[in-house]
């Protein structure tokens, strides 16, 4: 292995950043005397709350009422003024919000399938940070028909992970002049520590659709979503909370019968289980978990040379998902397939956040490895926003063994100004069915980035040194022997006086040499976004790609019109250009749909004309469809019809029923074809819970 002396400079170069920033005060949003955190009283109360949707308690004549709300476009007080009380005892929090509205005949509420994002709806946000970090957050929802979603977000403004859920109870009304809901949230869903005299961070966001508005209480024109910016919540007396290790265990029992191409049927049985240990710790155990009820994943005709990232669905890896998330992917759960058994702890011990996993079963990179995989990430508070990660993972197979060790950051030098790194080394050894080593080397990468950031402006400069077989078991590394810098610059404004309501431009450029010093990558793209005073938007970029050995390029533009109207808006674009030696044209049409309040449809389709470098042509498309019907609150059936030129389909068709609060009941049917082979399958699922 071949690695530069620039890049061995490179390496050490997080470690001086690192020990500076240990050595300088931050300083933070509150300690700056001309910013003023908004803040209000909790009320300590002993008297139940019934949870229906109407302040009728007493109390919440007696509780402080937060308000001010500051509209993100106009940056002035909001013309829909929102009022949020809260209460408490020594069990749960209460919180009361009343959204004025002078128009309430053209409210958007129409989402009312739990736990998934109220895409054109209008709805309100309660954000907590009950440790008071500054770096994560829980985030409770709540649309006009009382539908609830919750999700929690990592450090430092990391993806909002909506794959976490808790038990909580919501109910709205909607009034003449106003809607208004209440919620009841047990202390237990969430970490917090049992003391006295606690301030916890505290915002809350209202989404107008009618008037594509975002609307804080705490405002912040870079970032209100993030915890550094939230105002605070006092007087929470806690040390009195009564702790409720809220075990619960789910036995299921489930069979799946496979028809088409092949015949074959299977019955399984397994439990899940998950309890606290602490108000701050929380474990999940889990046998032979089976994921047969959840939703397929979304095709793709895309153009890439690098593997595709895939959500996680699954229960069991949504809890502390967030804590495991780094600039670099060392650890990506979609790589465990069928476990055997699971077992994971996540929480928060002072200072320290953190999360333990142990896998037994298969996972799948490249090639199918059966083993054990154990995995520990903690990450650090440091100061008084910024924090340091550490990461250990060990996977032992049957064939060989992946190790990784890793350190990383996320430094607030000052409010505007961050660095990261990540330091990271893998040890892979690997043999094949004949038992010959094909694989024994150790490995590393390197990143590092500093960053500015204040609204309207966005920068970034990084740095990447990848060896060639840096590749873990468990990571997902789309790049390798790559060295080199990129950069990032971006103007995202939004307005309500002038020509446009939002308009973003961005500019990208990366340049990536390998161990033999050679360019392997070099990648332009400049792109901008306008939405007009009207609604009507469009969205123009050009990119300019070397990607060792294929010169690489394309231009797209795109027109959506009643932008932020979801269900009434619709999309068109085009793109054009060369891909690996071939050009091709692109034509992408969508529409979302409601024709009616339980049906919302979504339709898209991408069709894609190739002049091969054979001289051949070829037309490659996706169309899919992709519904849900609710035949009660507590039953619904999801659809999703995907069909390419390939002769390839994915038709899948789940039904849902909560049969009782305890006891729900899935059924599956699968089909799938690739070519000559089509393989269908019914699945269906009984769970009950135990609490």
């Amino acid at each position: 292995m071949n690695v530069s002396h620039g890049n061995v400079r490179f390496l050490i170069l997080p470690i001086l950043v690192v020990f500076v920033c240990l050595h300088t005060r931050q300083l933070s949003a509150h300690d700056d005397p001309n910013v003023i955190a908004p803040s209000f009283r909790a009320l300590k109360v002993d008297a139940p709350l019934t949870v229906d949707g109407i302040l009728d308690e007493p109390f919440w004549q007696q509780a402080d009422v937060a308000s001010d709300f500051i509209d993100r476009r106009t940056q002035e007080p909001a013309s829909q003024q929102t009022k949020v009380r809260i209460a408490y005892t020594q069990t749960d929090l209460y919180i009361a919000v009343e959204a004025f509205d002078d128009k309430i005949e053209e409210l958007h509420a129409t989402e009312q399938r739990e736990d998934r994002f109220f895409s054109g709806d209008d709805f309100v946000q309660l954000h907590i940070d009950p440790t008071h970090n500054h770096r994560t957050k829980y985030g409770f929802f709540s649309n006009p028909l009382g539908t609830r979603l919750d999700g929690i977000e990592g450090f430092s403004g990391s993806s909002w992970n909506t794959g976490w859920s808790a038990e909580w109870d919501l109910a709205a009304k909607i009034l003449e002049d106003r809607w208004v809901f209440e919620m009841r949230i047990p202390f237990g869903v969430m970490n917090y520590r049992r003391e006295d005299g606690q301030t916890w961070g505290i915002n809350f966001t209202r989404r107008i659709p009618r008037l594509d508005s975002y609307t804080f209480w705490s405002f912040s024109p870079t970032d209100s979503f993030r915890p550094h910016n939230f105002g605070h919540l006092t007087n929470l007396d806690l040390a009195d909370t009564k702790f409720d290790r809220s075990l619960e265990i789910s036995p299921y029992v489930s069979g799946r019968v496979d028809f088409g191409g092949r015949r074959d049927s299977t019955y399984e049985a397994g439990i899940d289980t998950s309890f606290r240990l602490s108000p701050s710790i929380i474990t999940a155990l889990t046998l032979n978990p089976d994921f047969g009820q959840v939703e397929a994943d979304d095709d793709t005709i895309e153009l890439r040379d690098t593997e595709r990232f895939l959500s996680e669905r699954r229960p069991f890896f949504r809890e502390g998902e967030e804590i495991l998330r780094m600039p670099h992917r060392l650890y990506y759960s979609r790589r465990f397939t069928d476990i055997l058994t699971g077992a994971k702890v996540t929480g928060e011990h002072k200072d320290l956040n953190f999360a333990f996993l142990n896998i037994h079963g298969d996972t799948i990179h490249g090639t199918t490895r059966n083993g054990n995989s154990s995995v520990l990430r903690a990450v650090q508070n440091i100061g008084a926003k910024s924090s340091m990660g550490y990461y250990l993972n060990a996977s032992e197979f049957d064939d060989g063994h992946s190790r990784v060790a890793s350190a990383d950051g996320y430094f607030f030098l000052t409010d505007e100004v961050r660095f990261a790194y990540q330091g990271s080394v893998g040890d892979d050894r690997m043999r094949n069915e004949s038992k010959d080593l094909v694989k024994d080397r150790t490995d590393f990468l390197g990143y590092g980035s500093l960053s500015y950031e204040k609204y309207p402006w966005y920068f970034t400069a990084s740095y990447d040194a990848i060896t060639e077989g840096f590749d873990p078991a468990l990571g997902l590394i789309f790049r390798r022997n790559v060295f080199g810098p990129s950069f990032e610059a971006a103007y995202r404004h939004d307005s309500e006086k002038r020509w446009y309501k939002r308009l973003d431009v961005v500019f990208d450029n990366r340049l990536y040499q390998n161990e033999e010093n050679q360019t392997v990558l070099r990648d332009y793209l400049i792109g901008s976004r306008v939405v007009f005073q009207n609604d009507f938007g469009i969205s123009l970029s050009h990119s300019d790609d070397y990607h060792k050995p294929y010169h690489n390029h394309r231009t797209s533009s795109r027109f959506s019109f009643k932008t932020s109207d979801l269900w009434r808006s619709a999309d068109i674009g085009w793109a054009g250009g060369k891909f690996q030696e071939a050009d091709y044209n692109e034509l992408i049409l969508g529409k979302p749909w409601k024709p009616f309040e339980r049906l919302p449809i979504r339709y898209e389709l991408n069709l894609r004309f190739e002049d091969l470098p054979t001289g051949e042509q070829n037309t490659a498309w996706l169309n899919r469809i992709v519904f849900d019907y609710f035949i009660t609150d507590t039953m619904w059936v999801k659809s999703s019809l995907q069909h390419r030129n390939d002769s390839v389909h994915n038709i899948s068709a789940i039904y849902g029923w909560k049969i009782k609060p305890k006891i729900q009941w899935y059924f599956v049917f699968n089909s799938v074809a690739e070519r000559k082979e089509t393989l269908n399958s019914v699945f269906t699922k009984l769970v009950y819970t135990f609490n």
